[in-house]
């Protein structure tokens, strides 16, 4: 895929290089295609935007590395994916979050678009079940909500607990083991608000200064939160915060952001150049630039890597009638666990090539005969089509 549109944006720039205004950012998405994938990070003000790409982007992750996280990229940036930030999953919230009106090839091909409700910590006036109740919120929203049906993934995070919870010290534990201590009925009328918990009165000798700093890195519900697992088993510094990571969402936001948009870089990449081209296009139709058109509709005709994330997202968001054991091996063969061959077909990174060739042939063999089941409904099938497209490419 990559070879084709690098051919051609330089088609295109050769066309165009005589007008600065539509060579400079031909120029500049041909040069991307070399360049570490830009993924956006937008949101209004308080959706903690900041916070959420300082958690992300200290994240050891070698399927992150080759990406470049941008927090709220001006309008003009290049980017090829976008975590887009709400506070809340209302009508007028998610619709604001929409983004402006885009070409045809945007719209064929909008995978690039991973939702967050952020500051999951503060559903349900920040009880201590709140993240459960926001991850419930938010797959509800993505299975149900039209608004919100075009994304990859709707995710809820606490991204301030996510980020504390990295980057806490020893001593920091130290302090929550002392606090989780002192008798629950005792503490418990100091951690109603922050002025409480700040208060002069506050039993123990810790500083107020100390017990600012401390909420000011969790915040009030992951100074709670971190209380209640110590109490029942986070006994170190290590379990506590790998408990309080699982906890915040920040893992499955990672797990999306590597498996939707770092795995299929060059993918992304090549319709950010596409997108580019069509709007010069667009904006500068001259002889023979309808050749250049057709080209690029051939080429969203032809990419399946869209396809495959279209329908990952189908499936996990329960849009298809595909269920089951038939769903979880679907969204693998189309590579939503990675897109190596060993990885599609869920066998061993060093599996002999002949384990894995048998495997691709067995999978295209009864991914067919569900693409040809009469009693299936058309949109199963077609479904069906596209995952023997997938384990067809793993025999090539």
């Amino acid at each position: 895929m990559t070879e084709d549109v690098r051919g051609l944006m330089a088609d295109a720039f050769t066309l165009y290089r005589e007008s600065p205004q539509a060579a400079r950012p031909l120029r500049e998405a041909l040069d991307h295609l070399e360049q570490p994938l830009r993924v956006g990070l937008t949101g209004a003000a308080g959706t903690g935007k900041s916070t959420l790409a300082a958690a992300l982007g200290d994240w050891p992750s070698r399927a992150l590395r080759n990406l470049a996280l941008l927090d709220d990229p001006s309008p003009g940036a290049l980017t090829d994916a976008t975590v887009r930030l709400v506070r809340h999953l209302e009508p007028d919230e998610l619709a604001a979050a929409q983004p402006a009106a885009r070409s045809a090839f945007a719209r064929q091909t909008a995978v690039d678009t991973i939702l967050v409700l952020a500051r999951a910590d503060e559903t349900g006036a920040g009880r201590i079940d709140a993240l459960l109740s926001a991850k419930q919120l938010a797959r509800r929203a993505w299975r149900e909500d039209p608004l919100c049906s075009g994304s990859q993934g709707v995710i809820a995070v606490a991204g301030q607990l996510a980020y504390g919870a990295r980057a806490f010290d020893d001593d920091e534990f130290e302090l929550l083991a002392a606090f989780a201590a002192v008798p629950r009925e005792e503490l418990e009328r100091y951690l109603i608000s922050v002025d409480s918990f700040t208060d002069p009165a506050f039993p123990g000798p810790v500083s107020v200064d100390t017990r600012r700093s401390l909420v000011a890195r969790f915040g009030l519900f992951g100074v709670r939160l971190a209380l209640t697992l110590i109490r029942t088993g986070c006994d170190s510094r290590v379990k506590l915060s790998g408990e309080l990571i699982r906890r915040s969402g920040l893992g499955e936001l990672r797990d999306t952001v590597a498996g939707c948009f770092a795995a299929r870089a060059d993918a992304l990449k090549a319709r950010t150049a596409v997108i580019r081209l069509e709007s010069v296009l667009q904006a500068e139709p001259r002889p023979h630039s309808d050749r250049l058109a057709a080209r690029v509709e051939r080429f969203a005709a032809t990419a399946h890597d869209f396809r495959e994330l279209r329908l990952i997202a189908d499936i996990r968001g329960g849009r298809t009638a595909l269920s089951g054991d038939p769903a979880e091996e679907a969204v693998r063969l189309l590579g939503a666990q990675g897109t190596t061959p060993e990885e599609r077909l869920g066998l061993a990174p060093d599996a002999d090539p002949r384990e894995v060739y048998a495997a691709g042939v067995d999978a295209v063999r009864r991914w067919r005969h569900e693409a040809e089941r009469p009693d299936r409904p058309p949109a199963e099938r077609a479904a069906a089509h596209v995952v023997v497209r997938s384990a067809e490419g793993l025999l090539a």
